[in-house]
């Protein structure tokens, strides 16, 4: 009898059309399949070049744990996760993106994180660029309609409190932290919970269908938690303007509870559009032109 897999990983390969940027992406590959506790690798390709799609086909035809899925033309994101998921085999599902490269052991602590945890319940680990730098993965404050505003203008969010620094001082590891959202470069759950709640919002095209995930989760009963002992290095990946806007207020209408946050919710992608974009002139960073 053939016992279940007990991790499996998710990752969405979309738009790697460079030899040189394939590197993150082996060594994203290669941290997941070394981690003790993921049994089965989930890839999706979700448009990327036939050198990179050959590349997986490769490593599919080499390992008996890698599943590779071909993603349908057009689908964003959201979508391609859920296609990963379908096919994950795992008691829990770690989604990780093609540019995180994880820690030793990272999955093993988000794991016994969720020790008694409500369920639906997600873990997120902490995430820092090649430089080191800790990334904003965890988000401490609650999930609203003005929290589009504070990601729209990238508003440092309230920080999630633990006892982390008491901690250090005895030498004890870090405690998992309830926090209002995590990221879905790094993200484990059950399989179970990530089918009761339907899954990623596809209607989502791109960033932000995980703060709606983990903003369900909770409503649902369910907790988030974030690990900082457990992390990965992340690749930058920036998105465009237009793309950040339309994510905010789908999210901003879906969070609104007030008739004056619903009021906000229906102008918001204009609103949110000007914010952004207005942002990204005064840091240096001007609208990217659309590919043809």
């Amino acid at each position: 009898m053939s016992l279940e897999p007990r991790v499996s990983a998710v990752v969405v390969v979309r738009d790697i059309d460079q030899s040189s940027a394939q590197a993150p992406l082996d060594l994203c590959i290669r941290s997941a399949l070394a981690e003790p506790l993921i049994d089965d690798l989930v890839v999706v390709d979700a448009g990327n070049s036939e050198t990179v799609a050959a590349g997986l086909r490769a490593l599919q035809a080499d390992r008996r744990d890698v599943k590779l899925v071909v993603a349908e033309p057009g689908a964003n994101a959201a979508a391609d996760a859920n296609l990963g998921a379908r096919h994950a085999l795992g008691r829990w599902i770690l989604f990780l993106d093609a540019g995180v490269v994880l820690q030793r052991n990272a999955v093993s602590r988000m794991a016994a994180a969720s020790g008694g945890a409500p369920t639906p319940w997600i873990v997120g680990g902490r995430l820092t660029d090649a430089d080191g730098r800790e990334q904003r993965v965890a988000r401490g404050g609650a999930l609203t309609t003005w929290s589009a505003i504070g990601e729209a203008l990238s508003w440092p969010a309230p920080k999630p409190r633990h006892r982390a620094a008491k901690k250090a001082e005895k030498g004890e590891p870090p405690p998992a932290t309830k926090v209002a959202a995590v990221s879905g470069a790094l993200m484990l759950m059950p399989r179970s919970d990530f089918q009761t709640l339907g899954g990623f919002d596809e209607d989502f095209n791109g960033a932000y269908a995980d703060l709606d995930l983990c903003r369900r989760a909770a409503e649902a009963g369910g907790r988030v938690l974030f690990q900082p002992e457990a992390g990965g290095v992340q690749l930058a990946r920036g998105e465009r303007a237009r793309h950040r806007a339309e994510n905010l207020a789908h999210f901003a209408a879906k969070s609104a509870k007030t008739p004056f946050q619903r009021a906000f919710a229906a102008i918001a992608k204009p609103a949110l559009t000007v914010l952004v974009v207005l942002k990204d002139f005064v840091i240096g960073r001007p609208p990217r032109p659309r590919r043809r």
